[in-house]
């Protein structure tokens, strides 16, 4: 069937729509099985090969809009855990700079408080008696205004010492706030997370179903139905920074798209672009839509390899450039990295040069 379906001629055509006649038929018995649910329930399921792609691909691209907005929302919550952290920590060090000015504090007072009553005339006389014993006059009164200068200077410590506590304080209780106000995006943060995996699993649930359909399908209709891309043979490298990355992106065509995934085995279309950059130095965030405010914009006209090519509003694919009519990507859940057009992979959002 599938030497018959790519034969050319009349009767290439005529086997072609025998084959799509039959898949058609096939499809709509097979997925009247398939339960939907969500948002999907009032869909109408398709009953021809194209419907059923085209509903793959639909499902696969919800599934990617909502993949990237897990991956952003768990990026952001690592960063909230991490100043939630910090700020606890600066907490604790406040904490423990009030408790060793409050020390201070209690000693400055308890030295002044000794000197106090050595000059004191209600003193301890033997003390005192002690402490004015001197060889000379000028003795005696130079200790005795070394002992006015040390009471003098402990009170200034306690002075200060006490302005220091309510310092301290005050910064554990900022840190304190600034914990608890993190605390509570976390919380959001978390609750958003939970609901978005939600929404992931139920996706995921019905692409698996729609890929079973696909598994009961015979060898050759399964071939009827692929689209492994072009082939990177005699793809044009450009030299430097930009060819490496590009050449390492197209070294990984064939390897599976799997969600949250950066390689080396594996990748999503973001996490293609993040290692296959890396190759030149080059930092790139997680996410697409992150990725999207990076470099320069380039009009469609301009692109050029290397290039990132941003697909949808909100941005959540993304594809690179091997020239101005090619890109290689990861496309979503149960394919491969491959070479596609880039204007039949969905409407381009921005295009963004990195690299010069």
């Amino acid at each position: 069937m599938g030497v018959l379906v790519r034969s050319g001629g009349w009767k290439g055509a005529l086997a072609r729509r025998v084959v799509l006649a039959a898949l058609g038929s096939l499809i709509a018995g097979l997925l009247s099985a398939v339960p939907a649910s969500g948002a999907e329930e009032e869909a109408e399921q398709p009953t021809t090969v194209a419907g059923l792609l085209g509903y793959y691909k639909d499902l696969s691209n919800k599934a990617e809009r909502v993949n990237e907005d897990l991956l952003r929302i768990q990026e952001e919550l690592d960063a909230k855990r991490k100043e939630s952290k910090d700020a606890g920590q600066r907490a604790d060090s406040a904490r423990k700079q009030a408790d060793e000015f409050r020390a201070r504090v209690t000693q400055a007072q308890q030295d002044k408080s000794r000197v106090d009553s050595l000059l004191s005339p209600a003193g301890d006389l033997n003390a005192m008696n002690a402490f004015l014993t001197g060889s000379s006059r000028d003795d005696v009164v130079s200790r005795m205004r070394a002992a006015s200068m040390a009471s003098q200077l402990s009170g200034t410590a306690a002075e200060q010492g006490r302005k220091a506590v309510i310092d301290a304080e005050r910064a554990a209780k900022d840190a304190t706030a600034a914990q608890n106000e993190v605390r509570r995006s976390e919380a959001t943060l978390e609750a958003g997370a939970t609901q978005v995996q939600r929404r992931r699993d139920e996706l995921a649930k019905q692409i698996e179903q729609v890929k079973g359909v696909i598994d009961r399908l015979t060898p050759e209709q399964k071939a009827f139905l692929a689209d492994n891309g072009d082939s990177p043979t005699g793809v044009p490298i450009p030299e430097g920074d930009v060819g490496a990355v590009l050449r390492y992106a197209l070294a990984q065509i064939g390897r599976p798209y799997v969600w949250g995934a950066i390689g080396p085995d594996s990748f999503d279309c973001s996490g293609l672009m993040l290692t296959a950059y890396r190759v030149a130095g080059v930092k790139l965030p997680r996410v697409s839509i992150q990725q999207s405010a990076v470099g320069q914009s380039i009009p469609r006209n301009q692109v050029r390899a290397g290039d990132m090519i941003f697909y949808y509003t909100p941005v959540h694919h993304v594809a690179m450039a091997i020239d101005g009519n090619r890109a290689v990507h990861a496309p979503s859940s149960g394919q491969n990295v491959k070479i596609a057009p880039i204007d039949s992979i969905g409407p381009v959002t921005v295009i963004r040069r990195v690299m010069n």
